[in-house]
């Protein structure tokens, strides 16, 4: 059997596995083992009442560690236990384990799953959970948890340590229509995940890598290794539109409103110490265009002059407390004024008061996207829709998503992540009630919509070439037969080919411009003849496709398809 063969059908026997493993964890067998899940009914009667007995024997351990954190008696409540993963770790590494040594080769020597799943700190999630309850507003309340009854490993560990009060409460500006805050920590990785990853490698391989990041990073002193082992940052970004300014990307695009943001990082002063040595000498000199003050800890360096003219008159400040271990740059001296003084906060905004209500004040990560972003975007969508040139039907499919997703762009979204003792804790406000089902749901969709999408717009490309390639293959057909009835003369003009019954369908003897729908003549050189060298452009297309490529019609019958530069080359050659 072909490797080819032998990967497809291992490719299948995964999914199938992982699809009946997945299966498992939501709907038990009856013979479920013990722990594993507790969706399965009680098999005791229920006690009188409208309440509901838990399960005695074989209770999960996780159960109520799980529901603590979420919201009983919502709209939606879910609860799944990890042994059916663990079970499809452990048969894909049987399956494995029985391909033919030449298609494992190209794995790391000693690779398994188990090993895979590990390294991504999967192993360590016992139990998860999801609710989601309707609130008074109109918007959803939903909560998710897992369960790290060990502790966070692997990749689970890129998210920090413990929760702390989020940034954005205290940083971010009134008004801010987009905030975004995340940890970035690799040190942790470093540490305890990034050996066993080497380790996977060929010792060759390693030894290279290994070598590339012991090289200091220029202009640090630092090696990448060094980097890796000292970063974990935490990150803020907020945005605000400022409607009164506009801007045109381009003549044919809609107009974009003005915004100004703001960047705070914390827990990143080893890096600034590590520069500054390089830069300050640089921003002492008289031609700089900047000014700084270096006191009492705080270094701050502000621009001279705006950046450019407005509304792209940023005039960004940096400001670096070395006591609090901060870095806050804004686009304006304004915005930045307002945030170091601390008088205006995005606490103080009511859309914001609305998103945020019910949600935790510390976190690792957080996001709040307001309903004038969300509004903005969606009439941008529309009248850059108006403004391209697709079809009706394109257009039409387009209004009718903007008329679904309307309804939910009145109101700001909001969410937070939050690392616990014994788990990962996530809290949203949103339009749509988001519970671990509907998480599936929206990625499943969101990956079948991926792949079809550009395969189905592809597909279309493609069909079209062919049929405008196929036309182009007549119709100079039809110039050759004509040209062996009249002396070797090619037609004054298309339209006679017609006329003369050399073509089947008028329709051909002209170009469809497929983005207008307009017809548009093809490129001909009715001067030439069958005499003609037979690699004279004799028909072409008038324009080139989104591939840069034209079609082309040669005096000897054939046809191709060539780059604009070829084309223009042949065309124009006297």
């Amino acid at each position: 059997m072909k490797r080819t063969s032998i990967l497809k059908r291992f490719t299948q026997v995964t999914l199938a596995l992982a699809s009946l493993a997945f299966t498992q964890c939501d709907k038990p067998a009856a013979d479920t083992p013990a722990g594993s899940t507790t969706t399965t009914p009680a098999s005791k009667p229920a006690a009188p009442g409208n309440s509901v007995a838990l399960v005695g024997e074989g209770a999960s351990a996780s159960f109520r560690t799980v529901t603590s954190h979420l919201d009983l008696g919502a709209r939606s409540f879910e609860y799944s236990e990890a042994g059916g993963v663990k079970m499809l770790v452990g048969l894909l590494d049987e399956i494995f384990k029985a391909l033919p040594e030449r298609d494992r080769k190209d794995f790391p020597p000693g690779f398994t799953f188990e090993k895979l799943f590990q390294l991504l700190g999967l192993d360590s999630i016992a139990a998860t959970g999801a609710s989601s309850r309707a609130r008074g507003d109109g918007s959803f309340h939903s909560r998710s948890f897992a369960h790290t009854p060990q502790g966070r490993k692997g990749l689970l560990t890129l998210s920090g340590g413990p929760a702390a009060k989020l940034m954005l409460l205290d940083l971010a500006p009134k008004d801010t229509d987009l905030a975004l805050e995340f940890p970035i920590n690799l040190k942790d990785i470093a540490r305890d995940t990034l050996p066993g990853i080497l380790a996977m490698i060929p010792p060759k391989e390693r030894a290279t890598i290994e070598q590339e990041m012991a090289k200091p990073l220029a202009p640090l002193t630092l090696s990448g290794k060094q980097m890796l082992e000292k970063l974990d940052a935490r990150i803020g970004i907020y945005l605000r539109l400022d409607p009164s300014q506009k801007f045109q990307p381009s003549p044919n695009a809609p107009e974009f409103p003005g915004a100004d943001g703001v960047i705070v990082i914390e827990r990143l002063g080893w890096l600034v110490e590590a520069l500054k040595p390089q830069f300050m000498p640089m921003l002492s000199q008289p031609e700089a265009p900047v000014t700084f003050t270096d006191e009492g800890g705080v270094l701050t360096v502000r621009m001279k002059a705006p950046a450019g003219p407005a509304p792209m008159d940023f005039q960004p400040v940096v400001r670096f407390d070395s006591k609090a271990d901060r870095i806050i740059i804004a686009s304006r001296v304004a915005l930045f004024d307002s945030i170091v003084a601390g008088k205006e906060k995005i606490t103080q905004g009511a859309d914001f008061t609305q998103a945020w209500r019910d949600l935790p004040t510390e976190g690792n990560a957080s996001m709040y996207v307001s309903a004038r972003l969300l509004q903005t975007v969606g009439n941008l969508v529309a009248k850059a829709t108006e403004k391209e040139g697709g079809s009706g039907a394109d257009k039409a499919i387009i209004a009718k998503l903007l008329g679904f997703v309307k309804p939910h762009l009145s109101r700001g979204h909001a969410l937070v992540v939050a690392n616990q003792a014994d788990g990962i804790f996530a809290a949203a406000n949103s339009s749509i009630p988001v519970g671990s089902s509907t998480i599936a749901a929206v990625s499943t969709a969101a990956v079948l919509a991926g792949i079809a999408v550009p395969n189905y717009s592809m597909a279309r490309v493609k069909a079209v070439a062919a049929s405008d390639m196929n036309n182009l293959k007549q119709v100079n057909i039809g110039l050759r037969l004509y040209a062996v009835d009249n002396d070797g003369k090619f037609p004054a003009a298309l339209s006679e080919l017609s006329n003369a019954k050399y073509v089947d369908d008028a329709g051909i003897l002209v170009f469809t411009d497929r983005s207008t729908q307009q017809p548009i003549p093809w490129l001909y050189r009715s001067s030439l003849t069958d005499n003609s060298p037979g690699n004279e452009v004799l028909i072409a297309s008038p324009k080139a496709d989104s591939d840069g490529k034209r079609m082309v019609g040669f005096v000897d019958g054939s046809v191709k398809a060539i780059s604009e530069a070829e084309f223009q080359t042949l065309w124009n050659k006297k």
